[in-house]
């Protein structure tokens, strides 16, 4: 089983009703299966869009890669 990496970017988006959410998007390397489709992750309700870029920042900061077998 061979292990495919790339490294991703992690991005703040707003659903219509202006709720903050978090994008994953591909930057370089293999080509995922899994960014065949969208990625994206809700936050808890009381967000901030500014406590979403934080959240962001910090999992671009600390996430180097994303791997899939």
């Amino acid at each position: 089983m061979t292990t495919r990496r790339a490294r991703t970017r992690f991005r703040v988006a707003e659903h219509a009703s202006g709720q903050p959410f978090i994008v994953l998007e591909p930057l370089s390397g293999d080509d995922l299966q899994l960014f065949s489709r969208s990625i994206g992750f809700d936050l808890p309700q009381s967000t901030t869009f500014e406590e979403a870029q934080e959240i962001a920042k910090y999992l671009n900061n600390k996430l180097v890669q994303i791997a899939e077998w």
